[in-house]
């Protein structure tokens, strides 16, 4: 399984690469037919410390899931 991560308005670190890819690999234990995920990791420019938003995409055969 391929995991790309987008970060928006920020620049990400490894330790934060390696995170993300972590827990995107548990996705396998529970459906083994995911093809790739991309993560999209984002910070509104705004005063509230809930500033931080993530998306992910899970592609499987057939169709797209979008958390």
């Amino acid at each position: 399984m391929k995991v790309n991560v987008h970060a928006v308005n920020f620049t990400v670190d490894k330790k934060l690469v390696d995170f993300v890819q972590e827990r995107m690999d548990k996705l396998e234990k529970y459906y083994d037919k995911v093809v790739s995920v991309d993560v999209f990791l984002k910070v509104e420019k705004t005063s509230d410390k809930e500033n931080k938003i993530a998306e992910i995409k899970i592609n499987v055969p057939g169709d797209d899931f979008v958390v």
